[in-house]
């Protein structure tokens, strides 16, 4: 498929590897030719990396299939999941990043497949999470920080205000990792 033709979220065979495209910017210069940067993820390995085209290039579009999946358990830095079909699959800790620390049962999950194989999972942006652990907010600490740690029910930490106390349901923003509220029921 011609490099004009791509946009946002398709997929791509690049030197042997699958990349998903997040943004692209054109740009024109003087006379020159038009050129079109792309920023690229890949999907197995989680890196980014910024590319210029031509335009007329060719580039091999990939189709990925988003399913759900459910979480089953983590166990040795592998987290196992199951389809509709009853079908496992297994990915490693260090290709999922981050996502490891979010992961909990009955989490929207969706599974990024590519001819029937589990290559990838995207987790909801936000999502709710109890906190199991964390230090008692003195009124009045807040020439420190007006934060402490927390440790979610998954085994993350992360940064919660003062009043959050152990016991309590956040909402947490899981691509950045960071606090976002109180879950409100």
């Amino acid at each position: 498929m011609k490099v004009r033709y791509l946009k946002v979220g398709d997929a791509i065979n690049l030197n042997g590897e699958i990349w998903q495209i997040l943004e692209i910017e054109h740009s024109h210069r003087g006379r020159g030719k038009a050129d079109i940067e792309f920023l690229l993820k890949n999907i197995k390995s989680g890196n980014t990396l910024k590319k210029v085209f031509n335009p007329d290039e060719d580039l091999e579009e990939i189709e990925l299939e988003k399913r759900p999946i459910k979480f089953l358990y983590s166990k040795h830095d592998i987290a196992y999941f199951l389809d509709e079909k009853s079908n496992k699959y297994e990915i490693k800790a260090d290709i999922l990043g981050n996502k490891f620390k979010f992961l909990k049962k009955d989490l929207d999950i969706k599974g990024l497949f590519y001819e029937n194989q589990l290559l990838n999972i995207e987790l909801p942006i936000k999502a709710v999470y109890k906190v199991i652990e964390t230090s008692p907010g003195v009124k009045g600490d807040s020439e420190k920080s007006n934060y402490k740690i927390a440790k979610i029910e998954t085994g993350a930490e992360i940064t919660v205000p003062l009043f959050i106390e152990i016991g309590e349901e956040i909402v947490v923003n899981t691509e950045k990792g960071e606090y976002v509220e109180r879950y409100k029921k």
